[in-house]
C-alpha cells in the first residue's frame, strides 16, 4: 500500500467522499454518515497490494493468540487460485472465484472452519481513468462498498454477519457504477466491457505456519529512507508523536506519557514482518500487521469526534495525562508509530 491508497483506503472507510462540503449543512451529514458507517464497519478494513503475496492488512481490535514468533519459509515461487495468491495477509485461500467485469457480479461459497477470515477482491484491466465501483455482501449483509481495487477486508464480527463454523457462507461482490474523473469532476460512464473481478476467502494461518518471503540480503532499507506515514517528516509534521523502535531490541515494548492532545490518525511502518499493538491508556486501539520486508505503511483513525468512546469505551480528554504504548510482537528490525495530532496540539 502506498501513501495515495492509504488516503483512499481511509477516506473510503470514514465515508469522506473526495468532493468537499460547500457550507455547513452538507458538513454535518457527512459526519453523521461518518459515524454510522463507523460503527457498522469499525473492523473492516481494506488495503491494496494484494498483487503480493504477503501485504499489509489492519484490524481493530484484532486480538489474537500469542503464537511461537519462528515463521516458515515461504515456497520460491507463490502459487495462485483463480489469479489471488494462494497466502497473503496471514492467510490462505480456501476459496475463490474470478469472472469477466461485464458479468457485473462474482460470489464464492465456504464452510470455514475458523471465523478468523478474510476477504479478498480483485478488480483488474480496466482503464486508469476509469474508476468502477463495488459492494461486498455476506449472506446478503452489506460489508463494504466504494471503489472496487485489489485489497483485501476482514470483518472483526463475522458471527454478527450470520457466519458460523461448518456451515456454507456466501460472499459477493457486485459492481454497481463507474465513473470517470476528470477538469470538471467526475462523470457517470458504462461498465467497462474489458477487466475481471474476482473475489476469495482465506481462513487465517498461525505465525510460526505461514510461509514468509525469505530475508533480503544485506541490510534493510532504514525507515530514514522511507516517507514517514501521513506523507509526515518531522519537519513538516512538528506535533506528530513519533515512538520508535529500540535500536538493540526491536522486540522490546516501548512507552511514552504525554498530556494528551487529540488525534486524526495513527500511522505504523516496520521492516520486518509482524504485529504492532498500540495501546492507549491500557487500551488496545490499532494493530499493525506485516507480512514481508517491504516497509509498506498502514494506519488508522484518531481519537476526533469522540469515536474512541464509542468503539473502545476510551474517553480521553485533552490535558490528561496518559501512557501510550506500542508491543511489538515476530519483528526481527527496525518500526516506528506516528500519532497525528490535531492542528495546534502536539504532546
Amino acid at each position: 500500500m502506498n501513501l495515495t491508497d492509504l488516503t483512499q483506503v481511509l477516506d473510503e472507510r470514514s465515508h469522506a467522499a473526495i468532493e468537499q462540503a460547500t457550507h455547513r449543512a452538507r458538513l454535518h451529514g457527512v459526519r453523521l454518515k461518518v459515524r454510522a458507517r463507523r460503527r457498522r464497519r469499525i473492523a473492516a478494513w481494506a488495503t491494496t497490494g494484494v498483487a503480493v503475496a504477503a501485504a499489509v492488512t489492519f484490524v481493530l481490535p484484532g486480538v489474537r493468540p500469542d503464537l511461537t514468533p519462528t515463521p516458515a519459509v515461504s515456497p520460491s515461487s507463490t502459487p495462485t487460485i483463480e489469479g489471488f495468491p494462494e497466502y497473503a495477509n496471514g492467510a490462505r485461500v480456501v476459496a475463490a472465484r474470478s469472472v469477466p467485469l461485464s458479468t457485473r457480479q462474482v460470489e464464492v461459497t465456504v464452510v470455514p472452519t475458523t471465523l478468523d477470515l478474510v476477504i479478498f477482491t480483485r478488480c483488474d484491466g480496466v482503464d486508469e481513468d476509469i474508476t468502477v465501483e463495488r459492494t461486498v455482501r455476506v449472506d446478503g449483509r452489506l460489508v463494504t462498498d466504494g471503489r472496487c481495487h485489489d485489497g483485501s477486508l476482514r470483518p472483526a464480527d463475522w458471527a454478527g454477519l450470520g457466519v458460523t463454523v461448518g456451515q456454507p457462507a456466501t460472499v459477493v461482490l457486485t459492481i454497481t457504477g463507474a465513473y470517470r474523473a476528470g477538469d470538471a469532476g467526475e462523470m457517470a460512464v458504462p461498465v467497462p466491457e474489458r477487466g475481471e473481478i474476482g473475489i476469495a476467502i482465506g481462513e487465517r494461518m498461525p505465525f510460526d505456519r505461514f510461509p514468509l518471503p525469505p530475508r533480503p540480503a544485506g541490510t534493510l532499507t532504514p525507515l530514514t529512507q522511507t516517507d514517514l506515514p501521513a506523507g509526515c517528516s518531522e519537519a513538516l509534521c512538528q506535533n506528530a508523536i513519533i515512538l520508535r523502535s529500540d535500536p538493540q531490541d526491536p522486540t522490546r515494548p516501548v512507552s511514552r506519557e504525554l498530556t494528551w492532545p487529540t488525534l486524526t490518525s495513527i500511522d505504523m511502518v516496520s521492516q520486518t514482518p509482524g504485529l504492532l499493538r498500540v495501546r492507549v491508556a491500557g487500551v488496545q486501539v490499532a494493530v499493525g500487521e506485516w507480512w514481508d520486508y517491504q516497509a509498506t505503511g498502514t494506519g488508522t483513525y484518531g481519537d476526533t469526534d469522540g469515536q474512541w468512546k464509542s468503539d473502545f469505551d476510551l474517553d480521553l480528554h485533552r490535558g490528561d495525562r496518559v501512557r501510550i504504548e506500542v508491543v511489538p510482537e515476530h519483528v526481527t528490525g527496525a518500526w516506528q508509530v506516528v500519532l497525528i495530532t490535531a492542528v495546534g496540539d502536539g504532546g
